[in-house]
């Protein structure tokens, strides 16, 4: 019977190259190549095929232009000649642009990335409009983000918290609100700027998630403060930073880079806990560029998109990787309420952005 050896690197320079060259010829040995150097191989063959397709646009919504353009460009310089337009908009703006090329028939973006919210890669899926295959990074996503996984099509590729901010220039820090439920005390009238959840992702999921922790009054109660109601967590900065308004709830990874500038702003965990929101990355089954599409996901899943979310302020979710939060504190320093996509949350992001446009108008 015949002998089937696998040889470990440890022993492979034990063997003789002439008694490895005896085994393989009498097939008697089979060297097992490691997952590793098979992905690489992989790899390699998809960046061939890359060189072969054009520039590549990738629609996505998870973080800033800015960031978005960050990455593309670390991209670009990793594979020289490889080129990724990002095109940013709020997660609401992405999926309706996408609806539009599929009822046109108009495949525009490789590559799209939205905010892991309500069910919009269900949809895709069951459209059957999503690529299947599996990058290699994928092997090194945390535990606490592998829920999120649909395996062979979409991955989780970074995250981020939806905190408040706040002027420190006009509210001291012993003034500044201490959680969501602060948000409701009068003392905050004409003082507040909220994002619309029927535009952008992080505040619908707010919504969603506030909705059942604390109820319609506490929204009602917000209203009676009279917010100002901007399209998306991005305007609200704007708004901080001139002084029109005084508090409102971002994502820290948007208040961050503003306080790096030097502008008047402080980040406030609430005790009544961050919403920890993950940014999901897919590749469309008719992708124009479907090589450079994989190459690119790989990359949102590696280790130097991983150094640029940390850099930025997000959260990568591959292993090894951990971010100082604003202000110095430390994941285990907050309380975190991490957020889960699924068809049920769809249907409560649906009932409850409805429910918000009844008591906020819009």
């Amino acid at each position: 019977m015949t002998t089937r050896i696998a040889i470990a690197a440890a022993n492979r320079q034990a063997m003789t190259r002439r008694g490895v060259l005896l085994l393989l010829a009498a097939g008697a040995l089979t060297l097992a190549v490691p997952a590793s150097l098979r992905a690489q191989d992989d790899l390699a063959a998809i960046e061939k095929a890359a060189r072969q397709e054009g520039p590549m646009t990738w629609y996505v919504s998870f973080y800033g232009q800015d960031l978005a353009d960050k990455t593309a460009e670390a991209f670009s310089k990793k594979y020289p000649g490889l080129t990724v337009k990002a095109v940013r908009a709020t997660t609401g703006g992405i999926f309706q642009r996408l609806n539009q090329d599929l009822r046109a028939n108009n495949s525009v973006s490789s590559v799209v990335s939205m905010s892991g919210i309500g069910d919009h890669y269900g949809l895709l899926m069951r459209d059957k409009h999503l690529a299947g295959w599996t990058p290699p990074s994928a092997a090194k996503i945390i535990g606490a983000a592998k829920p999120a996984i649909v395996e062979g099509f979409v991955y989780p590729f970074g995250g981020g918290f939806m905190a408040m901010a706040y002027n420190n220039k006009l509210v001291s820090a012993a003034d500044a609100p201490k959680s969501w439920a602060d948000m409701a005390d009068p003392k905050w009238k004409g003082k507040l700027a909220v994002g619309h959840p029927g535009f952008s992702g992080f505040d619908a999921a707010l919504v969603a998630w506030l909705s059942k922790a604390k109820g319609w009054d506490y929204f009602k109660a917000v209203r009676a403060n009279d917010p100002l109601v901007q399209r998306s967590t991005f305007d609200s900065i704007t708004s901080l930073n001139s002084g029109e308004r005084l508090v409102a709830p971002m994502p820290d990874g948007v208040a961050a880079p503003s306080i790096d500038k030097g502008n008047p702003i402080a980040v406030v965990y609430p005790t009544d806990g961050s919403l920890f929101i993950m940014g999901l990355t897919a590749i469309m089954k008719n992708a124009p560029q479907p090589n450079l599409a994989k190459l690119f996901t790989e990359f949102l899943l590696g280790e130097e998109h991983a150094d640029i979310l940390v850099n930025n302020h997000y959260d990568s979710v591959r292993g090894g990787v951990e971010r100082t939060l604003v202000g110095g504190k430390r994941l285990g320093d907050i309380a975190v309420v991490p957020l889960l996509p699924s068809a049920e949350y769809a249907e409560t992001l649906k009932t409850s952005t409805e429910r918000w446009r009844e008591i906020f108008g819009g």
